[in-house]
């Protein structure tokens, strides 16, 4: 059980690094559809269809692509003044309670998104851009980096108390 438990904590490793890196590509899309848009746009005057809709993707995309790094790494935005003045017990409860709701509400939304997945692919739903394309290829992501995030959170929640306090950046 316990060679299972590794493995998969393996994948959700590698799965979360691979994330990360299409995030940052995602960042390097959005830049250089915005470039190549103006330079078009202003020194050929010849704007493009594609580059708006691009960039809409790919926010949607790196955002959600880089949220089960930020929630591994507790990269979020944290409000410590609590944790500043409980002792160590109290705060390692609290910790953990915070991660257990994170994982319920995330595993929540992935959940809710993954219905909404199925039912636009079900139905053939398609972005409204200049450039249709299959919603759910779109929304996948939302669904993929929820699903990370929620299993970063649970994770927290099983590690020894010692760790989740270390890995809390004031």
């Amino acid at each position: 059980m316990r060679a299972l438990w590794t493995s998969f904590i393996k994948l959700h490793d590698a799965l979360t690094t691979v994330a990360f890196v299409l995030g940052t590509v995602m960042l390097v899309v959005i830049t250089g559809s915005y470039v190549y848009e103006v330079v078009a746009r202003y020194f050929f005057t010849a704007p493009t269809k594609w580059a708006a809709d691009l960039v809409g993707y790919a926010l949607c995309a790196g955002v959600f692509l880089l949220l089960p790094k930020v929630t591994a790494t507790r990269g979020h935005v944290a409000v410590t003044l609590i944790f500043e003045r409980v002792g160590k017990a109290t705060e390692k409860r609290l910790l953990r309670f915070i991660d257990l709701l994170g994982a319920v509400f995330c595993g929540y939304a992935a959940w809710l998104s993954f219905n909404e997945n199925v039912r636009q692919a079900e139905k053939g739903i398609m972005t409204i851009a200049n450039q249709p394309i299959p919603k759910y290829w779109v929304t996948g992501f939302i669904t993929f980096g929820l699903l990370l995030a929620a299993i970063h959170f649970l994770r927290h929640v099983v590690r020894p108390p010692d760790e989740a306090r270390e890995a809390l950046q004031y």
